[in-house]
């Protein structure tokens, strides 16, 4: 294998988050603490960190659950403990302890990226907390729609209906993996998961049929409409509609759905399942291709 560590799917969701927890550590090495005022010390966090970076050691769920819950036990009073407490939320979710990830992610006070946010919703739901579950939906759509709104690259208009809020998202700048052009995000007001339908060049399948077809359309848009543990196409368009008529269908689509919402966590009543990529539930910043 040439020397080479392969990661699991699955461990490559603690990436970001270990990274991220980094940060905190950083910025403690150069903030003066009192000693009396702490549990433990800097040496502590780093330790614990160091071990989430070891190459060494597999980075399973176990392993990151029993160094990142002895870190939690030993420095209640360290900054690294919200950070800490979301990545045991992760950890936990991943080992199906929902009750012990519900605990954790409560613990870790605000979340601003979509992994967590996902994990900790589809944690409270399996732990039977459907009030504190929807309640975080709301939060993070508020602050995801928010997010977009200051971007320069899209356009945001919020259409109320019977059932729910369905959110029309316009992008003049493609976003480089997906080619997503526009967005109709339909986020239902009591309980239930947003669901997507996205209207895109998706340049991987633009490559499929151009090495299968030998040819190459510019008018060519895929339809597909994302939920939270499935992903339909709803076809292909060559010929252009006006924004009107398009966005008549997605908003009919999108409303039959808020009428009957996906409501359960997942499949499995072990589990703690998370959605199916949440970035095309939630599209966010496109990713400019230079």
């Amino acid at each position: 294998m040439g020397g080479k560590i392969r990661l699991s799917r699955r461990t490559r969701r603690y990436i970001g988050a270990i990274i991220a927890a980094g940060v905190t550590s950083f910025v403690a090495m150069n903030t003066v603490y009192k000693a009396s005022a702490q549990t433990c010390g800097l040496q502590d966090a780093m330790e614990w960190q160091l071990a989430l970076h070891d190459t060494k050691v597999e980075q399973t769920p176990e392993h990151i659950s029993a160094i990142t819950e002895a870190f939690l036990a030993a420095c209640p009073d360290r900054p690294e403990f919200f950070d800490a407490s979301r990545i045991a939320g992760m950890a936990s979710a991943d080992l199906g302890d929902a009750s012990a990830a519900a605990t954790h992610f409560k613990n870790a006070g605000p979340m601003t990226d979509r992994l967590s946010n996902f994990y900790a919703i589809s944690s409270f739901v399996r732990a039977g907390d459907s009030n504190a579950a929807w309640r975080l939906r709301d939060q993070f759509v508020e602050a995801w729609r928010s997010r977009l709104e200051r971007h320069p690259h899209v356009s945001v208009q919020a259409e109320p209906s019977d059932d729910g809020m369905i959110y029309q998202l316009y992008f003049t700048e493609l976003d480089k993996d997906t080619g997503i052009q526009a967005a109709w995000v339909a986020v239902p007001y009591g309980p239930g998961w947003p669901a997507t339908l996205t209207f895109s060049r998706d340049p991987m399948r633009l490559a499929f049929r151009r090495a299968r077809t030998g040819t190459e359309s510019n008018e060519l848009r895929y339809v597909d409409l994302h939920r939270c543990f499935r992903r339909r196409s709803l076809g292909q368009i060559t010929t252009k509609l006006t924004s009107a008529e398009f966005d008549a269908a997605a908003q009919a689509s999108l409303k039959a759905y808020l009428a009957s919402p996906d409501k359960s966590a997942g499949r499995s009543r072990s589990q703690v399942e998370i959605c199916y990529s949440p970035a095309r539930l939630l599209p966010g910043i496109p990713k400019p291709s230079n």
